[in-house]
């Protein structure tokens, strides 16, 4: 048997989250901080086996949208969806707390590999696909472990070169947690997005969710200098637990010869090996049947030139509650389609 509570013991909820096979950053109270400075609320509800230990759980967040407002598990819960005794307890805790919340919905993006058997677990308790994606779905892995030269050597030849002239040619990557350093990541960004058509994140999202791990240096910003010290590339790195991720990313590629992007991406490496970390996550790429046109093509196909290995987790799924859940689904749909993504 198990009980379900809504928990309070943030140190206890870090332990678990951070013992994870990959720590998952946006599972962690300092992800829900982030969303309740943009306005929105969370709790951590917490699943207890017969003895009172914690075993699993889910960080829980509100999104309020004029389409619907609904309650969002980003890479949650940890949970095994083979136990149905602890996913229906789980369940029927969460849909009563949703109800009691006036949520239309609940959205699940599982940190679980897709699979027959997950798709028919989530089935089961009525989720259903979601009309889009919110966090990546088709990840790049990298495995830390191995020794650098054993981690160079399985990159592409290409990148290795591209790294290795980047450090003739005297580029500098440097490591900061400064708001000059943001400006400048965002100048880069206004700059990509204009360039290639695309949305990026507001300012206000990507500065608070950067300040909330920066405070105990989980998050910095690598920028690269071209040799007359102009500012090329910059990306921000989360380092939480037993995993690193390249969260947010902009280059404006100004010498074409010596692309700063590739020696961030080797900096990145090496800092998280420092920090002892066994895993990178490239974030997003392609699915593996997507074609050239998918919107993540050019972007996958460099985080895979960096070795690794790829991993497909089940599509994110929702759970209607009320009526005005289909209004949110159309408008998501057309989305989705507009992007490129369906």
């Amino acid at each position: 048997m198990y009980s379900v509570r809504i928990l309070t013991d943030v140190d206890a909820w870090e332990t678990l989250v951070q013992s994870r096979v990959y720590s998952p950053f946006v599972q962690s109270y300092k992800y829900g901080e982030f969303y309740k400075s943009l306005g929105e609320q969370y709790w951590i509800i917490g699943i207890f086996d017969h003895t009172n230990m914690l075993v699993g759980g889910s960080l829980i967040l509100t999104t309020h949208a004029k389409r619907g407002n609904f309650f969002y598990l980003p890479y949650g819960p940890k949970i095994d969806p083979s136990n149905q005794v602890m996913v229906d307890a789980f369940t029927t805790f969460t849909l009563a707390f949703a109800k009691e919340q006036g949520m239309d919905f609940i959205r699940v993006s599982p940190l679980v590999k897709n699979s027959a058997s997950a798709k028919a677990a989530a089935k089961r308790v009525g989720l259903r696909p979601a009309p889009m994606h919110v966090l990546a779905e088709n990840t790049w892995m990298l495995d830390l472990t191995p020794a650098k030269d054993v981690l160079l050597a399985g990159m592409k030849k290409n990148h290795r070169n591209l790294i290795r002239r980047c450090e003739r040619e005297g580029v500098r990557i440097e490591k900061h947690t400064n708001a000059e350093a943001l400006d400048m990541l965002h100048s880069m960004l206004d700059e990509t997005e204009k360039r290639h058509n695309f949305t990026r994140f507001s300012r206000k999202y990507i500065n608070s969710e950067f300040a909330q791990f920066a405070e105990d240096d989980q998050a910095n910003i690598f920028i690269s200098y071209l040799p007359d010290g102009t500012p090329d590339a910059a990306a921000i790195i989360m380092f939480y637990g037993n995993t690193a991720v390249y969260r947010h990313s902009a280059s404006l590629n100004i010498d074409k010869k010596i692309p700063t992007s590739y020696l961030i991406q080797w900096h990145v490496i090496q800092e998280a090996k420092k920090r002892g970390m066994h895993w990178y996550n490239f974030w997003g790429v392609e699915p593996k049947e997507a074609g050239k046109n998918h919107p993540f093509a050019g972007i996958g196909h460099f985080k895979r030139g960096f070795g690794g290995f790829q991993i497909d987790l089940l599509h994110c799924h929702d759970l209607p509650l009320t009526k005005k859940y289909w209004l949110n689904w159309m408008v998501e749909a057309f989305r989705s389609r507009k992007r490129g993504f369906s």
